[in-house]
């Protein structure tokens, strides 16, 4: 029988629209923006930047329920809290543990990091460089959540500048009808591969949905998350869109197709400028996904440990509220896969594979909310009528299947099995271990 323990709702934390606004940019401009659109340029031509755009716009419309359920209510460990309070209790015991294996992406970003750090540096070893650079941010996040959005401000408007830089010195340079659809190169590859090009984009548009993962610490939750959402959005509509002309925009299509954005860099930027962005560009963006994936991982974490699913001697925390027992965990998964020379993309492709299958569940839980929280939902300053929100939210799950649809039918047999297999793992310990006399379910979801 589930056990429901009422909790009182926490006190407003620091984080206010600049410090959300710099979690969900930060969190979501990878090094996927830089390394590829020179693959889809070879892939559609010219059009790059117009499925970009198409790619920002279709990733927001699919995060549209998290727009409408955080300026409802305030999540204390974000998708988690809504699972637990709107679903079959025990899903949450299997999401507990599902996440726990999704640290191991660590690995892949610092890697990523200790590439370009090599390129610069060419005595510093990529895997020395990568898994420093997880340990400075294991320590800046054990001083809490506050210290990490004040590092994370500042590391994400650096990742701007950097981006409007590239943007505007290539401004001055194009050289290619970028905007005559009637043009040979438009879409060089017909629609098919346009459309295909959409939906690699949009795994690089979509990840500010964990926002809402910080409702407990910000000022004005249900007002500020919200704009956060929407202000990433249309950040990312005018970054996204202005590097993709750039890098289509000056050089010969077949000098930059297949290529990392770093030659278009090289060739439109003085020196000193290049060094700048390859700091502040890629760099950064690794940087800002690392820090905000850091201290997102602590937080359900945390929950589960307090609501019994994992071990309750598991919620060790400092004085500055950091979960010591995750980032001894975030230290060895970004850590070890380097040092060992894991195979880190196969484990992160699987990985994003069972991510994508979660997020269906997500979905059942979006259609339930309206009727679960039908006072939250009537006092909402961006309430909708049912009927438009549920409209709203299908379309949302039809772009998310697409995406699954897209991924599942690149991958390896070998991925999918595992995925699934993994899946199974943590269903049956969800079911298993909501026996335990140990599993009471804190509120962690507030209407105030």
């Amino acid at each position: 029988m589930q056990k429901i323990v009422n909790t009182p709702t926490p006190p407003p934390g620091k984080l206010g629209k600049g410090e959300l606004y710099a979690i969900a940019l930060g969190q979501v401009i990878g090094v996927g923006v830089i390394t590829l659109v020179g693959p889809m340029i070879g892939l559609t031509g010219y059009s790059v930047w117009l499925a970009y755009a198409i790619a920002v716009v279709l990733g927001f419309i699919s995060l549209l329920p998290y727009v409408f359920i955080t300026s409802s209510l305030r999540f204390g460990a974000g998708p988690y809290s809504l699972v637990a309070s709107t679903l079959d209790y025990r899903i949450s015991g299997m999401l507990a543990l599902a996440f726990i294996p999704t640290t191991l992406g660590m690995a892949a970003m610092g890697l990523s990091f200790g590439v370009y750090t090599n390129s610069l540096i060419p005595a510093i070893d990529s895997r020395v460089a990568g898994s420093a650079l997880i340990m400075i941010f294991v320590i800046i996040n054990s001083f809490g959540v506050n210290m990490m959005a004040k590092i994370q401000k500042v590391c994400s408007w650096l990742l701007i500048s950097a981006l409007v830089l590239f943007s505007i010195a290539g401004f001055f340079q194009i050289n290619n009808p970028l905007f005559d659809v009637m043009a040979d190169n438009f879409m060089a590859n017909g629609n098919t591969s346009f459309v295909r090009t959409i939906s690699i984009f949009m795994y690089s548009t979509i990840g500010y949905s964990l926002t809402m993962t910080y409702g407990k610490f910000a000022k004005n939750a249900k007002r500020d998350i919200p704009w956060a959402y929407i202000a990433t959005a249309i950040s990312l509509l005018i970054l996204y869109t202005s590097v993709a002309i750039t890098a289509a925009g000056v050089l010969p299509l077949a000098d930059v197709a297949g290529k990392p954005m770093t030659a278009v860099a090289r060739a439109i930027l003085p020196a000193p400028l290049f060094v700048y962005f390859i700091v502040a560009g890629p760099m950064i963006a690794l940087v800002t996904t690392i820090n905000a994936s850091i201290a997102y991982y602590q937080i359900p974490f945390k929950q589960a440990c307090i609501d019994g699913w994992l071990p309750k001697s598991w919620n060790i925390t400092n004085k500055h509220g950091a979960s010591i027992p995750m980032l001894i965990l975030v230290s060895l998964s970004g850590v070890l896969p380097q040092l060992f020379n894991f195979s880190i993309v196969e484990i992160t492709s699987n990985l994003q594979l069972m991510t994508s299958c979660m997020s269906f569940i997500y979905f059942a839980a979006f259609f339930k909310f309206p009727k679960k929280f039908a006072s939250a939902w009537q006092r909402s300053h961006m309430h909708v009528t049912d009927g438009l929100y549920y409209f709203l939210t299908f379309i949302a799950l039809c772009i998310q299947f697409f995406i699954f649809y897209n991924s599942i039918k690149t991958a390896k047999l070998s991925m999918v099995i595992i995925s699934m297999i993994a899946m199974l793992v943590c269903m049956s310990y969800g079911f298993f271990r909501a026996k335990s006399p140990q599993v009471q379910i804190q509120t962690s979801v507030w209407e105030d």
